[in-house]
């Protein structure tokens, strides 16, 4: 109230004693949370447009700007999830704020728990879905892969039947999520992994039997942009306009693998978030896009992944040596030794892996081995607070 708010809605239990005198508008329930649920549900069932959902282990959020983009260009007043407002509060206040007059609303969803999923789509009730990705992510709760793909198929319980459902071909436990699709009775179209021709600032591929122009460069990204555009065609674009509408993208995604061209180096900044997966792809990109330049990385530690977190840190370290990088600088405490030891397992050298407690002494010693032509990859939990390193080294 004292920062503007012209009222509330609370459980009168909580209310200070300090207010009950005062008169403001208030509406009082048992449980604000799920008050703001069934608010956010019931302005969907007001909504006549589409409703795009997408969830994944890893890219939910790019997907997402991507669709946006492409749906702005179709329909001016489009409307998509702010920065990565995923979770219960985050998509309730998403419908809350979308455009009514709209022709498409862009839903990310989040979990980090069993049933999140179901009941956020049983709100969001999308016309269609996008699985991004299965991957080891919030393994804390969710504790495997599988356990990760049955959450996300959570998505189909708030569908229609006879909807679209686009994922990867490539994507894990692909039999148990089209089961799960199937017994919904949605429609499930899979992504190939699109053979892209690369030239100095455009990149040229095919798909509905057209060739496509983007100038995005980063071949994860471009796998998220071709699930955008199949929903999209499936859902009635012509692909007239999705060629105009991806020609005319020029998105830079900050912390999710941007490549900042610095004095004679390359910095890339992929802080947004880490797992084991993004981890594994934004080293192959490395491999795919830089192979004959010099590569170190610089990274914190992996959150939630329960019991499992040594043994993924372990493996991610040794995918980095196995990699080819030169140089691994780790920060922080606790799980981020056990980089190093995945590292020295695969024959990484020893001397090449250094452990830092300080950001201060990362940098120092990090500018210190750093040379013309280097790519750098800086990646780590949102917890871990890499772009922190960025900012500093910018």
């Amino acid at each position: 109230l004292e920062r503007g708010a012209c009222g509330v809605v609370a459980n009168v239990d909580k209310i200070p004693g300090t207010l009950s005198k005062r008169d403001f508008p208030k509406i009082l329930v048992c449980d604000p949370n799920k008050s703001l649920r069934e608010w956010a549900a019931d302005v969907r069932k007001k909504f006549k447009g589409n409703v795009l959902a997408i969830t994944g282990s890893n890219g939910k959020t790019t997907t997402k700007d991507l669709l946006a983009r492409l749906c702005l260009f179709i329909d001016p007043k489009a409307y998509s999830t702010l920065g990565n407002f995923n979770n219960h509060i985050g998509v309730s206040l998403t419908l809350l704020n979308a455009d009514l007059e709209a022709k498409w609303w862009i839903v990310e969803i989040g979990t980090n728990q069993f049933g999140e999923i179901s009941e956020l789509a049983k709100i969001v009730r999308p016309t269609a879905g996008i699985i991004t990705n299965i991957g080891e992510s919030h393994l804390e709760f969710l504790k495997s892969t599988k356990g990760v793909a049955l959450e996300k198929s959570g998505l189909f319980e708030g569908m229609s039947k006879g909807k679209n459902v686009v994922m990867p071909d490539s994507i894990m436990h692909k039999e148990l999520l089209e089961n799960a699709a199937n017994n919904a009775g949605l429609k499930i179209t899979k992504t190939f992994q699109i053979v892209e021709e690369l030239s100095v600032g455009k990149t040229k591929f095919k798909l509905f039997e057209r060739e496509f122009e983007t100038t995005i460069n980063n071949p994860l990204v471009l796998q998220n942009l071709i699930l955008a555009l199949t929903i999209l065609n499936l859902e009635g674009v012509p692909v007239s306009k999705l060629l105009l509408a991806t020609s005319d993208l020029n998105l830079k995604f900050k912390g999710r693998f941007n490549q900042i061209y610095m004095d004679e180096w390359i910095l890339v900044d992929d802080t947004y978030n880490a797992n084991p997966s993004s981890f594994e792809s934004a080293l192959e990109n490395l491999r795919k896009m830089y192979p004959e330049r010099r590569k170190i990385v610089v990274c914190g530690a992996m959150a939630e992944l329960g019991e499992l977190s040594k043994e993924l840190h372990q493996r991610v370290g040794g995918i980095m040596a196995e990699s080819g990088v030169s140089f691994l600088f780790v920060h922080g405490d606790s799980e981020i030794k056990y980089y190093i030891e995945g590292w020295l397992n695969e024959g990484g050298k020893p001397k090449a892996a250094k452990h830092f407690s300080k950001l201060q002494d990362l940098i120092f010693n990090f500018k210190k081995e750093l040379r013309k032509g280097d790519v750098v990859l800086v990646k780590g939990s949102r917890s871990s607070g890499m772009e922190r390193f960025v900012e500093e080294i910018i």
